[in-house]
């Protein structure tokens, strides 16, 4: 009886010697390691002090903090726009959905490219509409509000995460599963509906809530930016497809958070100081 092989990992030659390999890397990691401590001393004591201040610090990496475009809590501006906060969040969910399945890292099927396609298409048509809106060019199609950024923001989050996980998984695994995690319309309905808690939450829900949604969008921030910068760094070091535990990911892993908190720290400084 012929066997289904889409579910079996992906052939990849073995590391010879992974021991050796870890060995040789570890005055790149402690020195990697050292070079975060420095930059989150440099983080912390350049920005505002306060929790929510750092907060608003880590967004200025990814979002404009346009405080019309944002929500509010208890007279608080959240961290991230409207739109950044549904897409970072969606994107959380999104990552948090994929990476609870293994090592899956293929695409999702082309049925499933419509309806994920039609997500970022509303969240470029809306930002393009609300664009017109605030540049006064009189063609924008209807009023832009935080409820639309934040639908539309959310369904753009999804597909960064239905894309972002795979590609991660395999580039970095030796034994990446040639399986999607996304699969059939069932799948994405389960997606959706989560996606539609968090849009509930956010928008309609207590605004104690919107805390704990605050400090999510922020961790959205840094997923997205550590998993790509990290991606961007396995290919780089040519480190592709030989990793077969967390621990052989350190030093691309580190390489790809210094990265991130470069940016991050990079865009805190020159909002906070300059403009």
């Amino acid at each position: 009886m012929a066997q289904d092989r889409s579910q079996f990992p992906a052939a990849q030659p073995e590391l010879s010697s992974p021991k050796s390999i870890r060995r040789s890397d570890r005055a790149w990691i402690w020195g990697l390691m050292a070079a975060l401590a420095a930059l989150a001393t440099f983080f912390f004591t350049h920005t505002p002090p306060g929790f929510w201040n750092k907060l608003m610090a880590v967004g200025t990496a990814v979002c404009h903090q346009d405080p019309a475009h944002s929500f509010f809590v208890y007279g608080r501006q959240m961290p991230l726009c409207a739109r950044c906060t549904g897409m970072y969040l969606g994107a959380l969910l999104s990552l948090a959905f994929h990476f609870r399945k293994g090592k899956q890292g293929s695409l999702p099927p082309r049925k499933m490219l419509i309806p994920l396609g039609l997500l970022f298409l509303a969240f470029a048509l809306d930002g393009l509409n609300s664009l017109a809106a605030s540049l006064g060019l009189g063609w924008n199609l209807y009023e832009t509000t935080n409820l639309t950024r934040l639908i539309t923001g959310t369904g753009a989050g999804l597909v960064v995460g239905v894309v972002l996980a795979p590609i991660f998984n395999q580039t970095a695994w030796a034994s990446w599963v040639k399986a999607s995690a996304l699969p059939n319309f069932k799948k994405l309905a389960v997606l959706l509906a989560a996606a539609a808690v968090i849009i509930l939450v956010v928008y309609a829900g207590p605004q104690v809530l919107r805390y704990p949604a605050a400090i999510l969008s922020v961790l959205g921030v840094l997923a997205v930016l550590c998993l790509a910068y990290t991606t961007l760094a396995l290919i780089i070091l040519k480190r592709e497809n030989i990793a077969n535990s967390l621990r052989d990911l350190l030093l691309p892993l580190l390489v790809g958070m210094l990265t991130a908190f470069l940016q991050i720290s990079f865009f805190a400084f020159l909002r906070i100081h300059f403009l």
